[in-house]
């Protein structure tokens, strides 16, 4: 029963403080590892949503001087 609890709960008992912990890892640390694991397809992403945002700005400019036209 308590095996199957610890199962579920996904608890492990830490050996040299006997405390509990957790094996679920949170959020951000899976976010950040792959972050690091795959470096060229994030710094392709950021660069991708860079070069959008300067389009966006320099089209909307561009509408904005041909209305004034």
């Amino acid at each position: 029963m308590e095996y199957t609890k610890d199962m579920i709960l996904q608890v492990r008992y830490g050996e040299i403080n006997r405390t509990l912990k957790s094996k679920k890892e949170k959020r951000t640390s899976r976010f950040l590892k792959g972050i690091q694991k795959h470096k060229l397809m994030t710094t392709a992403v950021i660069s991708a949503i860079v070069f959008i945002s300067i389009d966006v700005m320099l089209i909307t400019n561009f509408m904005h001087i041909l209305s004034l036209v």
